[in-house]
């Protein structure tokens, strides 16, 4: 608990308030479900499929 209370004060100071506030919003808990969220949009897609479909993509831009 000493930790996050170093950790705000620190952001506090650097940022200001407002700022340090704003920060911390970003990392409110989620809602939802990530992994059935990531199904619903990318299927099945492997790492080696991500990785083709970036060669190809690449490929395109560069012609």
């Amino acid at each position: 608990m000493e930790l996050l209370a170093d950790g705000w004060r620190a952001l506090v100071k650097e940022l200001g308030l407002g700022e340090a506030l704003r920060y911390k919003a970003l990392f409110q808990p989620g809602r939802g479900d990530y992994v059935r969220e990531r199904e619903q949009f990318l299927g099945h897609l492997t790492l080696q499929d991500w990785e083709q479909e970036l060669k190809e993509w690449e490929g395109k831009k560069g012609a």
